[in-house]
């Protein structure tokens, strides 16, 4: 009975939110879902992955998190998520929003069904550009809280520490290393995306092509149906602004595959993301720790943090004391975080805009 509740307490909760909110919170509130449950999930692969690439501690990702675990106990793998889901979920909200929305304009104009890879492209480096831009100063504070010496921050909390850092550094400091983060993130969100659906779009035809030769083609009863549902369509649409319109129609074609699908292609396309710009990911981290030298500093020299200039300054720094090798600190436990992340995020993407009704 308890459970039987339950349900039905989320069923009206759902309908509220779906009959109560227009689409475009509706997709806010489906990004910032796959968010907080996949980052839940895979938070200790991520503290194992910050613990590399700014404490360099020396050892494997296992004998990393054995270490967390003895020092800090088991929760230890979970510290700094909370945070972490106060950065990520508006960040991937956001991202998810701005590349359907974007994408949902380029078709309009094109007046075409699908984009090119050029599209593709440029649609996801917008989205993840306005995503960083946006959230930026979380990721600062978050890397703060967890590089060593900042235990104090992550002691007094979010407002506290954010007061801190504007007040050591200025406003700027809440930005140091925006330019590695835009020159990194934007380019990964283009490569996510554009394999993402050259993926889908590839399985669409292949699919379509199978079942043409398959000789499962509508019969006149069912193409009768279909026109019906067609004509309805219609009119709704016809009752819809054209901005949610053209993205619903955007989250309709990508919700028409199979979830298990979305799983393997968005798998596939994070490992290809992350894997092209990881090193500049380290630069981005190395950027903000190098904020705390500049603590007290004067302005200018505060406000070349982020500079490509400063950029090129610590690259050479990393290469010349660590090698190559220093670029890549922490890919295991990112490709092995990665995977799954990006597979389960977009998997609860879609299935939470299908019970929001942001693909009807």
């Amino acid at each position: 009975l308890g459970r039987v509740g339950f349900r039905a307490t989320c069923e009206l909760a759902r309908r509220w939110v779906v009959e109560g909110t227009n689409v475009h919170l509706r997709h806010l509130a489906a990004g910032a879902t796959a968010s907080v449950v996949a980052r839940s999930i895979l938070a200790p692969l991520e503290r194992v992955k910050v613990e590399l690439q700014l404490n360099k501690i020396a050892g494997s990702a296992l004998s990393t998190a054995r270490r967390v675990v003895s020092k800090e106990g088991f929760q230890g793998l979970w510290k700094g998520n909370a945070l972490n889901l106060l950065r990520t979920a508006p960040y991937r909200s956001i991202n998810y929003f701005t590349y359907d929305n974007t994408k949902a304009a380029i078709v309009k104009m094109s007046g075409k069904n699908e984009l090119s890879n050029g599209q593709r492209l440029v649609c996801g480096a917008t989205a993840g550009a306005v995503a960083i831009i946006c959230c930026f100063p979380l990721d600062v504070l978050r890397t703060r809280m967890l590089t060593k010496g900042g235990e104090h921050l992550y002691k007094r909390g979010v407002a506290s520490a954010f007061s801190q850092i504007v007040k050591e550094q200025g406003f700027m400091g809440l930005y140091a290393g925006i330019t590695p983060a835009l020159v990194s993130v934007a380019p990964s969100n283009a490569v996510f995306y554009t394999v993402y659906d050259i993926l889908r779009s590839s399985h669409g035809r292949h699919h379509h092509r199978l079942r043409f030769l398959g000789g499962n083609r509508p019969k006149p009863a069912q193409d009768a149906a279909m026109e019906k549902s067609r004509k309805s369509s219609r009119v709704k649409r016809a009752n819809r602004s054209k901005a949610e319109d053209g993205v619903e129609a955007v989250a309709k074609g990508n919700a028409e595959m199979d979830p298990r699908f979305n799983l393997l292609y968005g798998g596939l396309a994070g490992i290809a993301a992350e894997s092209s710009v990881y090193p500049l990911e380290v630069l981005r981290r190395r950027f903000q720790q190098s904020a705390l030298q500049a603590a007290g500093k004067p302005l200018s020299l505060r406000l070349q943090l982020g500079s490509l200039r400063s950029m090129r300054e610590i690259l050479v720094g990393i290469l010349g004391k660590e090698g190559v090798r220093g670029l890549y600190w922490g890919i295991v436990p990112t490709a092995c975080q990665v995977l799954p992340s990006a597979a389960i995020s977009y998997y609860i993407f879609e299935e939470a805009k299908k019970h929001l009704r942001v693909d009807k």
